[in-house]
């Protein structure tokens, strides 16, 4: 690997480049301190990506030309083998020259993100660590089926201060949502300096939040077979929008939903979930099973019990014989819950490619 190309050599100020993207030959223009993963959303290429804050790896690509600057240590995401062939995460890297890269761009659904200022409208302790959020902006956001985004999108969040936006799920189908608003589960991370800040008893509740977005390739694809769910934490806040959405539409496909919390008290949403059951459509069948990993063994708890997804392996799959060859699956949550979730649905038959995955990390874990 040649390490020069990630120098950003002393006396160097940045400047607009542009990003020359192999085999397509499109090219992006990448204004100064924007990220190529950022610029090239903008200008409406499908460029795989998933968190834009360097953990998730989808939006590495080849370095064949120029330098750039790199925001975060690359191998956190990557492998030795990669780094040495000149890979880069696109959302982590700024240019310092015009470059170019070597990338396949998607055919994925993607929604012209679009920022607004907004306030903090209201919130709403759902667990000791978890709150609802409703971001109240005076700018006119179309409603209904005209709202921009898919159930399962995120939106990067910032107030003044910040060294850079947090990206935080919707928690609610757009249609769903009340006009001008957005709403979203944020857990509270300690030293976080966002969530210190929303969590704050003296918080200005006019302080000015800035909401960008939609983004992500989280969404429910079109398919007949059935499909499993599986959320952990904060994580229920996209697994619940695609189910919304699903309502919306009347999808006539089967769903087992999983809920892996610590205890009773880490349990939120139940109502909602059990909307979303009752009125999911009357040809499919909808399952919710809640599962508790920590909660006392005298508790009044008669549910499921231990990690989620040994859970769903060993009492649903097992137990019940029951063949998820041919299945999709929609994970969310921290990303040890995820990789195990991963692991053990291509054991028991669901193919990789139908698979689709949040995994929610934050400054403790990034």
């Amino acid at each position: 690997m040649n390490i020069y190309k990630y120098l950003w050599f002393f006396g160097t100020k940045p400047k607009d480049s542009t990003a020359r993207l192999l085999p397509s030959g499109k090219s992006v223009h990448v204004a100064k301190n924007t990220t190529l993963l950022s610029a090239a959303l903008e200008d409406g290429h499908d460029w795989p990506h998933n968190c834009k804050f360097g953990s998730c790896g989808e939006c590495k690509c080849k370095l064949i030309k120029g330098k750039i600057k790199p925001m975060v240590d690359f191998s956190e995401a990557l492998t030795k083998e990669e780094l040495d062939d000149d890979y880069i995460l696109a959302c982590q890297s700024r240019l310092t020259m015009d470059c170019e890269f070597e990338v396949e761009l998607g055919d994925l659904i993607r929604v012209p993100a679009r920022t607004c200022n907004a306030k903090v409208k209201s919130t709403t302790m759902l667990t000791s660590d978890i709150m609802s959020v409703t971001i109240g902006t005076d700018s006119d956001i179309p409603e209904g089926k005209d709202r921009p985004g898919l159930p399962g999108m995120w939106a990067e969040l910032s107030v003044p201060g910040l060294d850079r936006p947090r990206s935080y799920s919707f928690a609610s189908a757009p249609q769903n949502e009340n006009k001008n608003e957005f709403t979203f589960f944020i857990r509270k991370v300690p030293g976080g300096k966002f969530t210190e800040w929303l969590f704050s008893e003296d918080r200005d509740p006019e302080e000015c939040v800035t909401i960008n977005g939609p983004f992500g390739s989280f969404y429910l694809r079109e398919k007949e077979t059935p499909i499993v769910c599986i959320a952990g934490g904060s994580g229920l806040a996209p697994i619940k929008a695609i189910l919304e959405g699903g309502v919306n539409d009347q999808i006539k496909r089967d769903v087992i939903f999983l809920f892996g919390a610590r205890t009773q008290q880490d349990l939120y949403s139940l109502k909602e979930i059990e909307e979303i059951k009752n009125n999911w459509n009357k040809e499919s069948s909808f399952k919710f099973i809640p599962v508790l990993n920590m909660e006392p063994e005298d508790s009044d708890w008669k549910g499921a019990r231990g990690m989620v997804t040994d859970y769903f392996e060993d009492e649903v799959v097992k137990k019940e014989n029951l063949n998820i060859e041919g299945w999709q699956a929609y994970l969310c949550g921290p990303p040890p819950m995820v990789d195990a979730a991963g692991e053990c649905l291509t054991r028991n038959g669901i193919l990789e490619d139908e698979i689709f995955y949040d995994k929610f990390t934050d400054a403790s874990n990034s």
